[in-house]
C-alpha cells in the first residue's frame, strides 16, 4: 500500500478517506525580456522536452538546477487552502487603520 504525507505539514494523508492535492512545479530559466505568445511557449517547451530526453544520466551537467527544475508536492486539504491563498509565499501587507478625522 502506498503511503502519502503532506509535504508541507507532514500530516499522513489517507488515500481512501482524505483528499490529496498534487502540486507540480516547473521552473525554467528564461533569457531576454521580450513578450512571448502561446506558440513561442509551445516551441520552447518542445525544445526543453527534447533536451531532457537526450539526457540519460541524472548526473549530467548539460541541464543544471539553475536552468530547469521539475518538482511534485502532495498537500493535505488544509495546506492546499493555504497554498491557493498565497502560492508564492508573499508576506501579507500590513493594513493600517486610519481614523476618519
Amino acid at each position: 500500500m502506498i503511503h502519502y504525507a503532506c509535504d508541507r505539514c507532514k500530516r499522513v494523508i489517507d488515500p481512501e478517506g482524505d483528499v490529496r492535492y498534487v502540486v507540480r512545479l516547473e521552473v525554467q530559466a528564461m533569457m531576454g525580456s521580450e513578450e512571448m505568445d502561446d506558440s513561442d511557449d509551445q516551441d520552447q517547451l518542445l525544445e526543453i522536452h527534447e533536451i531532457l530526453e537526450r539526457i540519460e544520466d541524472d548526473e549530467s551537467e548539460v541541464v543544471g538546477d539553475d536552468v530547469y527544475q521539475r518538482r511534485r508536492y502532495d498537500l493535505c486539504t488544509s495546506c492546499h487552502r493555504k497554498f491557493i491563498q498565497n502560492p508564492v509565499g508573499q508576506k501579507a501587507a500590513i493594513q493600517l487603520g486610519f481614523s476618519q478625522n
